[in-house]
């Protein structure tokens, strides 16, 4: 039983220092974060292994959503929530922590979730790329 709790607390520190690298990763991409049939078109419609060009495609299907939107609404939402909160008596300090928690949260959970899917994204947009020069014609 003590092996397993010891298992237990490795992954979830393994977990949160991953989480962490991520979230404090610095975000100099090679690409921008455009479509691959869009660079595949920048670069004159080379001829690229199907394969790699489909995978580059479902990964760029696969990006994730902003949490708070686009645009400013979200984060606006989240200010006026919060300014109403503190209107509750005597618990209201208590409801904003908890509820600015959640959100910066949130906030840091969408950071990692785009900044891993972008990690996955460049990878199968190098293979692409790598392809276009060995492709039998």
């Amino acid at each position: 039983m003590a092996e397993l709790f010891r298992q237990v607390r490795l992954q979830t520190v393994n977990m949160s220092s991953n989480f962490w690298n991520d979230f404090h990763s610095e975000h100099e991409w090679r690409f921008p974060e455009i479509a691959p049939w869009q660079i595949q078109r920048a670069l004159g419609h080379p001829i690229v292994d199907h394969s790699e060009r489909v995978r580059a495609e479902w990964m760029w299907k696969r990006r994730p959503d902003p949490i708070m939107g686009e645009g400013a609404f979200g984060y606006i939402l989240i200010i006026i929530i919060s300014v109403l909160l503190l209107l509750v008596p005597h618990i209201g300090i208590l409801l904003d922590a908890i509820w600015l928690l959640s959100c910066f949260l949130l906030v840091a959970f969408d950071v990692v979730r785009n900044v891993r899917w972008r990690r996955d994204y460049e990878g199968s947009l190098c293979r692409m790329i790598r392809t276009m020069g060995s492709v039998d014609r």
